[in-house]
């Protein structure tokens, strides 16, 4: 999708910068780094250069991409793909490489690097862009979004289009919404309704909003990266968290935890930036390599999600898992106070969210 309005607000103010030459080959493979060698790979490119091919006086812009997840995640192919389209249709320009289970730093770390023009794409989602844009915390809001496609719907509103316009002047430039999946708790023991929940310590990411999920759900937050859920659930430093299913298939928590509540209280986005000075570097040609495959990417893996969700919860139940249903009323009635815990959000933004995601 093009962003000729941020592109227009950006240029006269922003130096034209290119950055990050690969340390590796420019041509082939575009996009992934096996997490056996990411920090190698990390350390011999940390400090990037823009170099030119012998055949081309194209630069070739080389992004890291610090994902949460690790490689046996269904969405490492998923981006892998989709970072060779932008490799291909760039003629090279933009190479995108994976890293695994965010061995780059934290995603707080990565957005603050892309902001100060760093070449690296965090793995994150609308509570930690918050930190630079309040109102984004919103679309987080339990059970305000309903449906997969919504996501896209919001993105391309005209709330959308000024997120990215107030991203970008923070130095960030947003690729795209898509879905995640929806989420459920997975605990270590039973429950029955959300009042048995008040005991209970649940894993979450360090942000006012996720802390603010947990709350809705009824349960004691426990801040703690999605890299080390696995330790915290079976050391008993948590006792339960919250995910999409391929997630928490992918990090093995069904091991440590074996009660699935379907609380699916979070149909979750994932949100992509870079650096806005980073991508104001690159040529049109470079641009429109990314704004189109990332304007496709959203409606794509809606799909490809929905049919993973049915797959890993059958998966799950094979290998011990019981799934348990829960009246969702008492968690939705106190997701109608959430607004109030934020009162640096716009004044009515909570509503015009509503109304451009609403069918």
């Amino acid at each position: 999708m093009k962003r000729k309005l941020v592109c227009s607000l950006l240029m006269a103010t922003m130096a034209t910068s290119v950055v990050a030459c690969s340390s590796g080959s420019s041509s082939g493979s575009s996009t992934s780094s096996s997490s056996s060698s990411s920090s190698s790979s990390s350390s011999s490119s940390s400090s990037s250069s823009s170099s030119s091919s012998d055949s081309s006086d194209v630069k070739q812009t080389v992004l890291k991409f610090n994902f949460s997840k690790p490689a046996t995640n269904p969405a490492y192919d998923w981006y892998t793909e989709l970072f060779d389209e932008i490799y291909e249709n760039s003629d090279g320009e933009v190479k995108i490489e994976i890293y695994p289970s965010e061995p780059l730093g934290t995603v707080q770390d990565i957005i603050a690097q892309a902001s100060m023009g760093e070449p690296v794409i965090p793995d994150t989602d609308f509570s930690y862009l918050a930190d630079y844009v309040p109102d984004l915390a919103v679309a987080m809001s339990p059970y305000l979004i309903e449906e997969p496609h919504q996501i896209e719907k919001l993105w391309k509103s005209e709330v959308g289009q000024e997120w990215e316009a107030a991203l970008a002047e923070q130095g960030l430039h947003l690729l795209d919404m898509h879905y995640f999946g929806t989420r459920s708790l997975i605990l270590n023991q039973p429950i029955s309704s959300r009042d048995d929940l008040a005991s209970l310590k649940i894993r979450c990411a360090a942000t006012p909003m996720w802390n603010e999920v947990i709350r809705v759900l009824g349960g004691n937050p426990t801040n703690t990266a999605w890299s080390e859920v696995y330790q915290a659930l079976s050391q008993g430093v948590a006792d339960g968290a919250e995910s999409a299913p391929s997630a928490i298939y992918s990090a093995n928590l069904h091991e440590a935890c074996k009660y699935i509540i379907k609380t699916e209280h979070l149909v979750a986005a994932t949100t992509l930036v870079m650096s806005e000075q980073v991508y104001q570097s690159l040529s049109e040609k470079g641009q429109k390599a990314i704004d189109d495959a990332f304007d496709k990417y959203p409606s794509r893996v809606v799909d490809l999600v929905n049919d993973l969700e049915s797959y890993y919860d059958e998966k799950m139940a094979a290998e011990g898992v019981t799934f348990l249903e829960i009246d969702k009323t008492p968690f939705i009635e106190a997701a109608q106070s959430t607004p109030d815990q934020f009162p640096e959000w716009s004044e009515g933004i909570y509503d015009r969210v509503k109304a451009a995601i609403a069918d």
